[in-house]
């Protein structure tokens, strides 16, 4: 069985059409699947889109939080799951392509994770230069300061429930760094991991600023450093 993970804050008139590409997708591939819909701190009518959801599609199951947190939704997510395989996908990144071909990676027992990487050789982002540069820079803080071998940490991802579920538990942070967190853990726990590009756009405007982003990411990079500590 696989679990498809969807974190959703404030995302009114876009979790509908999202939601019913991975559900028709993944029939037409005749797949036994689920899609967790996370719904955290909505202002909008996000919350009743998803129960609707529920109603029309028998494989749409509904979280709530009542915090706007990406990480944490992720998380809550991730525990929730019963699939062997379990996919992040993010409601503006449906991309069922990456679907397929991490179904084919995860195919070899020894990959624990496999991550659509934005950086990685082949891949084409397409989103704003600043997002980019962000994007660059947090990986280049995170390969030197943290170790961290995979070219990317957010948006789509496939992991192996049985292996990845211990470390879930053990992750502290939420927001920006759960993903970031997941994978560091994975890769000290000897865990393989694999990387295949994806291309991305901007589908709607950010659900958080830029200038909001930063210090709340550098402040979560800090906390990472002292609950983990220093590259092994």
């Amino acid at each position: 069985m696989i679990s498809v993970v969807m974190p959703a804050h404030n995302e009114a008139g876009y979790l509908e059409p999202s939601t019913k590409t991975v559900v028709e997708g993944l029939r037409g591939r005749r797949l036994d699947f689920e899609v967790i819909i996370v719904e955290n701190g909505s202002s909008d009518s996000t919350g009743d889109e998803a129960e609707a959801l529920h109603v029309t599609f028998g494989e749409v199951q509904v979280l709530r939080r009542p915090e706007a947190d990406y990480g944490l939704a992720l998380k809550q997510g991730f525990l929730a799951a019963r699939g062997d395989i379990v996919i992040n996908l993010d409601v503006d990144l449906v991309d069922l392509d990456f679907i397929d071909r991490a179904l084919a990676g995860m195919t070899q027992p020894d990959v624990a994770v496999l991550v659509g990487s934005k950086r990685a050789p082949g891949a084409q982002d397409q989103r704003t230069a600043a997002r980019r540069l962000i994007t660059a820079v947090f990986a280049v803080v995170l390969r030197l300061g943290f170790g961290l071998r995979t070219t990317d940490t957010h948006g789509l991802k496939a992991l192996r429930r049985d292996a990845l579920l211990p470390l879930v538990e053990q992750c502290q942070h939420g927001k920006d760094i759960f993903d970031t967190e997941l994978l560091l853990r994975a890769q000290r726990a000897g865990l393989i991991t694999r990387e295949v590009p994806v291309s991305v756009t901007d589908m709607r405007p950010p659900r958080t600023s830029i200038g909001r982003r930063i210090p709340r990411t550098i402040v979560g990079l800090i906390r990472l450093r002292l609950s983990i500590g220093h590259p092994a």
